[in-house]
């Protein structure tokens, strides 16, 4: 995954999502919620396979405007 896909998943901009990769004194770290966000998408890319459709659906519905 690259950083820009990861800030998409948070929300956030590509610049802090680059700065928890980062080592050092300027490093940020993942506030709880960022780390929620993640572990969802982990477990949902780990087992892709086993989500039943209908739950595919809901997560990946699109909002119209």
């Amino acid at each position: 995954m690259s950083y820009e896909q990861i800030a998409l998943i948070c929300c956030r901009s590509d610049s802090t999502v680059r700065g928890w990769f980062k080592q050092g004194k300027f490093r940020r770290y993942p506030q709880p919620n960022d780390l929620r966000h993640l572990a969802f998408m982990d477990f949902l890319l780990e087992y892709f396979e086993e989500v039943p459709e209908q739950l595919w659906q809901l997560l990946c519905l699109t909002h119209s405007p």
